[in-house]
């Protein structure tokens, strides 16, 4: 709710502080005291339209400040992810500048106009002749309607049918789309693995086959010189493995005078094993080596194809392969779009079915809904002064060949709410047709329906703040004095505030606040002040008697102030019965 309104060079406001407590909050004052400006401040706070000539003359920046207490209400699942609101305590500060700039804050984090008013929200109501009229948003009716009827669990199962349908419509949608894609792919994809597979490639055989190449371009250099070097390790004359023999034997002779060099002896000796090694492996790499210039040309083709495949699809004989692979996988799945189309098909008719039987539901829930609302709401209104008026609630749907609902072969339009549109007709006098609630309620009727629904729906309504501008236009005894009873039923679930001209009304207040014009310095400026018990009697016998309260006037409000106070005590006794 809101607790403190802070306004400083505010049109004619120059700078007030004003503590509003839970309950229901009266404003009273003269015409032109400058009522409509309180509320004018509280609409910036709201996120309305802000002008640079709302500010004080003298003045460089007007700044209105609200603070509410939201302990215990779901505002933070409404707040902007970076706002914290841990301690149950909400600021919010606009500044207006004549240079057009507006600055919006929230707990001391800067946000948008459309993010403020989107806050403001969820956290007052303003109802009279105002910008903020939610029941003139046709968009809200469908939701009054829901909040009056036991319809939640409808409701909820239809949202979930809906996103179930539509989450399945979207998966066919991709699958169409790909079998469209593929059906482009398919052949293509389909060619190249056929010529992957013929080309049996394997992964490095790209390397060997050139290693291959290389020895077999040089087949007769390397039989020349393998041979050459045998003859020279063992077959000519003085052969090095003979010399060697030779080394080998004087060594041994030698040893045997000092055997000092024994580890020369069998160093040599090893070094002839391995050099008659070294010639066996020359002689039989001789004999094989072998000229041949059709395998050389089979290897260059080969090399050449896969230069091909490499430019074609990779970079390397695994990007190769890689690729191989993969298409052989796309076409594999390519091939049961179908089949998965058919079963996802079948999976979003089985959705449509679904969404279809709860919609249906829904739609006869809330055509039941409806009737007993339209008598609650005519019950109310005639407490209220609009005894001749009749209410409709007018439930229509909308045929759409892409509606998902399918009734007896029809579809209709869709969302999460149903199939359902809501909108509130209204015959304010006897003989004129029902109408469009925006195209012919009045501003003080508009005021009297939102309180007679807001009392219907008041323990479903999240908004905490309500409030009412002048309600009681054209009206008063008897029906003013229900109009204020009305109130302050609702005030034992919201907060509210209320601005009127009527003791009926004013007196059912929880707290009192005159709005005044006063002359200081040269200057007019709006003041607001709260009422203790005797300055409420003297505003109330001024409201009956006008400037002139004497001594009777004051009497007549005591009395007044006095019944009132029981019947809201009687009241507040009845609630509390009703909800322990």
């Amino acid at each position: 709710m809101l607790t403190r309104f802070h306004v400083r060079n505010y049109a004619l406001l120059d700078e007030i502080a004003i503590d509003f407590r839970p309950g229901l909050n009266v404003l009273t004052g003269e015409t032109g005291a400058g009522k409509s400006i309180l509320l004018g401040a509280l609409g910036l706070i709201l996120g309305n339209r802000a002008t640079s000539d709302m500010i004080r003359t003298g003045a460089d920046t007007a700044t209105i400040e609200a603070l509410f207490d939201v302990a215990g209400s779901t505002i933070n699942d409404r707040l902007p992810a970076d706002i914290e609101c841990d301690e149950g305590t909400l600021i919010i500060r606009r500044d207006v500048s004549r240079d057009g700039r507006n600055r919006c804050t929230v707990n001391g984090n800067m946000v948008t106009v459309s993010a403020l008013k989107q806050l403001g929200n969820s956290l007052v109501d303003l109802h009279g002749q105002h910008e903020h009229q939610s029941l003139l948003d046709q968009h809200t009716h469908i939701t009054f309607l829901d909040g009056y009827g036991d319809v939640r669990k409808l409701l909820d199962r239809t949202s979930q049918a809906f996103d179930t349908f539509e989450a399945r419509q979207s998966e066919l949608t991709l699958i169409d789309r790909e079998i469209r894609d593929a059906s482009e792919r398919r052949e293509l994809y389909q060619y190249q693995l056929q010529e992957l597979i013929e080309a049996n490639v394997q992964d490095g055989e790209d390397a060997a086959l050139e290693c291959e190449a290389v020895v077999l371009s040089n087949a007769e250099l390397l039989a020349t010189e393998s041979s050459g070097l045998h003859e020279m390790l063992s077959e000519r004359e003085n052969a090095i493995v003979d010399q060697l023999a030779r080394v080998v034997k004087s060594l041994d002779d030698l040893v045997l005078i000092d055997p000092n060099l024994n580890e020369a002896l069998e160093s040599a000796r090893t070094a002839r094993f391995q050099l008659e090694d070294t010639a066996s492996i020359l002689q039989k790499y001789r004999d094989l080596v072998d000229s041949d210039p059709t395998r050389l040309a089979e290897i260059q083709d080969r090399l050449e194809l896969l230069k091909d495949l490499k430019r074609k699809f990779g970079g390397s004989l695994q990007d190769v392969c890689n690729y191989r692979d993969r298409i052989a996988e796309e076409i594999k799945r390519i091939s049961s779009a179908d089949e998965r189309r058919s079963d996802q098909a079948q999976s979003v008719e089985t959705a449509r079915q679904v969404l279809s039987d709860t919609a249906v539901l829904l739609s006869k829930a809330r055509a039941r809904v409806a009737i007993q609302l339209e008598k609650r709401v005519v019950s109310e209104l005639s407490e209220l002064g609009m005894a001749k008026t009749r209410f409709k609630v007018r439930i229509t749907q909308h045929l759409s060949p892409e509606g998902p609902v399918l009734i007896e072969d029809n579809q209709y339009e869709t969302d999460r709410s149903g199939i359902d549109s809501v909108e509130f007709l209204l015959s304010p006098n006897s003989g004129e047709d029902l109408k469009p609630l925006v195209s012919v309620a009045s501003g003080g009727e508009i005021s009297r329906i939102m309180l007679a629904l807001k009392v219907i729906l008041a323990e479903l309504d999240r908004v905490p703040t309500l409030v009412f501008d002048e309600i009681d236009i054209g009206i008063g005894g008897r029906v003013a004095e229900s109009i204020g009873s009305k109130l302050k039923l609702l005030s034992m679930s919201h907060q509210v505030m209320c601005i009127t001209h009527l003791h009926q009304v004013a007196c059912w207040g929880d707290t009192h606040f005159t709005v005044s014009k006063q002359e200081k310095k040269s200057r007019t400026i709006t003041e607001i002040q709260s009422l203790n018990e005797g300055e409420r009697v003297e505003e109330i016998a001024r409201m009956l008697a006008g400037e002139r309260v004497n001594e009777t006037a004051l009497t007549h409000a005591r009395e007044i102030l006095q019944r009132a106070k029981k019947d809201r005590s009687a009241a507040e006794t009845s609630h509390l019965a009703k909800h322990n």
